[in-house]
């Protein structure tokens, strides 16, 4: 699994390869996936995380990447208002350098994509429905997961649009 910019996990899409994205979060794992033309991102599920289930959800999502035909991930990373890393980066950056370690994401790639408010817009979205909250973590999780991929493939299709006008 190797860091990409922005250009590089465009390529790799190229295609009809798909993008998983991320939404790490202390006890679970957002994953969304992409249609194959990187155009709409769907929620797809949640993966707990612990070190004691760790190892499954790995192999879970390694299933997900391979049944998905998936070039790599869109990983939510936590940054403050003030656009410094939040102790939440910590997290995400030892969730990436398991994932590494396992060996189970050779030839992925992976892109950092800013987090902010990712669950606090899907949470107001949701708060007049009165889900209780066991119901509602699953929820939000997944659909920031979707709201992280969505960001991409809006610059990938804006890319393209742009290519057309010029």
């Amino acid at each position: 699994m190797k860091l990409a910019s922005l250009h590089g996990l465009q390529t790799a899409v190229h295609g009809s390869k798909r993008l998983l994205g991320l939404d790490v979060g202390v006890k679970y794992v957002g994953v969304a996936v992409s249609d194959p033309a990187c155009r709409i991102a769907i929620p797809l599920d949640v993966l707990q995380l612990s070190q004691s289930t760790f190892s499954k959800s790995a192999e879970k999502l390694k299933s997900m990447a391979k049944d998905y035909n998936v070039a790599g991930f869109v990983i939510g990373y936590p940054i403050s208002i003030a656009g410094l890393r939040c102790k939440q980066a910590v997290k995400v950056d030892n969730f990436v350098a398991i994932m590494r370690k396992t060996e189970k994401f050779e030839g992925l790639l992976y892109f950092w994509e800013d987090e902010r408010f990712t669950s606090q817009v899907v949470s107001s979205m949701l708060k007049d429905y009165e889900i209780p909250r066991h119901i509602l973590k699953p929820i939000v999780d997944k659909f920031s997961a979707v709201n992280i991929l969505q960001i991409e493939n809006d610059v990938f299709f804006l890319k393209v649009f742009l290519k057309v006008l010029t």
